[in-house]
């Protein structure tokens, strides 16, 4: 949850401490093969203030999965994510939703 409070608040600062370097993104508009790679696209186009209310949260031993809706503005949608550690950092983020409302 730490990384959706970060993200929600557009600290991008913070959401790089929680990534590990070698960190594997993928989602429905972009891949990231790095933490640098993944920071660098979001100082150039910061996600901004928004809302997040947690569906669902499932934790084991290495993985977190959340679902979530993601208000922004007048528009809400519902988004998953996977969330893998290693060493105690994020080292793959997997983000699924329906990315029409964006288009």
């Amino acid at each position: 949850m730490e990384f959706l409070r970060c993200f929600c608040a557009g600290d991008v600062n913070g959401l790089a401490s929680l990534l590990a370097d070698d960190l594997r993104f993928k989602g429905p508009f972009h891949e990231f093969n790095s933490s640098k790679a993944y920071v660098d696209a979001l100082t150039t186009d910061p996600p901004g203030k928004c809302g997040c209310v947690a569906l669902s949260v499932t934790e084991n031993a290495d993985s977190v999965s959340i679902y979530y809706d993601y208000e922004r503005g007048d528009r809400t949608i519902t988004i998953a994510q996977l969330f893998k550690f290693k060493k105690r950092k994020i080292s793959e983020i997997l983000l699924v939703f329906d990315g029409r409302g964006f288009a």
